[in-house]
C-alpha cells in the first residue's frame, strides 16, 4: 500500500494536536511588518498585533518561496512516502499555489500532486483534516484527490468581520464594497464563491444579526440529517468563539463541533474580532 503524505500552508490553522495525530507538514507564509519578515508559525495573533502596534501600524503577507516547497517535498520523500498531496489556499487570492506548482514542477515528480482548496482559513484546514483521515485509512493519493473534489463544493465558509477596511487595504475585495460597508456600519458575511474569490454573501446591520444569518446556513446544511464536521473560527476573539461553539453544541448535539483560531496571515486581511463558521458533511 502507497503512503500518501499531507501537507499544507500555514493559513489552514489546524491545531496542533490534529496536525501531530496525522503528521500533517505544515509551509508557512510570511507576514511582512515595516521592514521586518516573520514566519506566521511564529508568530501568535497577540505578538502580531503587539508587533503591529510597535512597529508599523499595517502589514503585508508573502507567499512561501519555492524553496520553502522543495525543502519540505524532498524530506518527506526521503523519509519513504511514495506520494504527497500538497493542500493549499485559493490561488485567486495568494500565490502560494503557484510556488508549490513550481517546485513540484522543479522536482520532476508526478507523484507530487497540488490541489487548490478554493478557500482559506479553516476552509482550507477541514479539507486537508479530511484528506488526512482518507491517508491513515490507506487510501492512495488518487482515491483522496477523488474525494477532495467532491468535498471542495460542499465545504461551506462564512466569517463576519467588523469592518472591510483591512480586506479593502490588502486589495482582497472591491472598494465599493468597503465604502458601502462602511457608509452605512453594515456587518459584512464573506464568503470564497465558486470561483475561489472572497465575496460579499450578505450584509447585516449587526454583529448578532450576521450570527443567525449564517447559522440559518449552517441549519439548512444540517437539515440533511448527515454528520458535519464544524469548525468556529475567529481572530483574537475567543470568548465569542467558545460562546458560539456553546450555543450550537447544545443546539446540535452529537456534531463534531471545534474551535480552531485563524493567525496573522488571515488577521492582516479580515482585522481582530473576525469570527464565522466552516463546515462540510462527515464521514464522506
Amino acid at each position: 500500500m502507497k503512503k500518501t503524505a499531507i501537507i499544507m500552508d500555514s493559513t489552514g490553522y489546524l491545531t496542533n494536536d490534529i496536525i501531530e495525530e496525522h503528521d500533517i507538514r505544515v509551509v508557512t507564509l510570511n507576514v511582512n511588518i515595516g521592514d521586518e519578515t516573520f514566519p506566521e508559525i511564529d508568530l501568535t495573533n497577540r505578538d502580531f498585533f503587539a508587533k503591529l502596534e510597535q512597529l508599523s501600524g499595517s502589514s503585508t503577507t508573502s507567499q512561501p518561496s519555492v524553496g520553502a516547497f522543495l525543502e519540505v517535498y524532498k524530506a518527506v520523500l526521503a523519509e519513504g512516502y511514495d506520494e504527497i498531496i500538497s493542500i493549499h489556499l485559493s490561488e485567486k487570492i495568494s500565490g502560494t499555489y503557484a510556488s508549490a506548482i513550481m517546485a513540484k514542477d522543479l522536482l520532476e515528480n508526478p507523484h507530487i500532486h497540488i490541489f487548490d482548496s478554493g478557500s482559506s482559513a479553516l476552509g482550507l484546514g477541514l479539507l486537508t483534516w479530511a484528506a488526512a483521515d482518507w491517508a491513515r485509512e490507506g487510501l492512495n493519493a488518487q482515491e483522496i484527490l477523488g474525494k477532495l473534489e467532491t468535498l471542495r463544493p460542499l465545504c461551506e465558509l462564512y466569517f463576519i468581520v467588523d469592518t472591510l477596511e483591512y480586506l479593502h487595504r490588502g486589495g482582497r475585495i472591491g472598494g465599493a464594497s468597503a465604502l458601502f460597508g462602511t457608509l452605512l456600519q453594515i456587518k459584512p458575511i464573506l464568503y470564497f464563491n465558486t470561483e475561489g474569490i472572497i465575496d460579499v454573501f450578505d450584509k447585516v446591520r449587526s454583529k448578532n444579526r450576521a450570527l443567525q444569518r449564517v447559522y440559518k446556513e449552517l441549519e439548512r446544511a444540517l437539515a440533511s440529517q448527515k454528520p458535519h464536521r464544524i469548525a468556529v473560527m475567529h481572530v483574537g476573539a475567543e470568548a465569542e468563539a467558545v460562546s458560539i461553539a456553546e450555543e450550537l453544541s447544545q443546539k446540535y448535539q452529537g456534531q463534531d463541533i471545534r474551535i480552531f483560531e485563524a493567525g496573522p496571515v488571515i488577521a492582516t486581511h479580515v482585522g481582530p474580532g473576525a469570527v464565522g463558521l466552516v463546515f462540510h458533511p462527515w464521514p464522506h
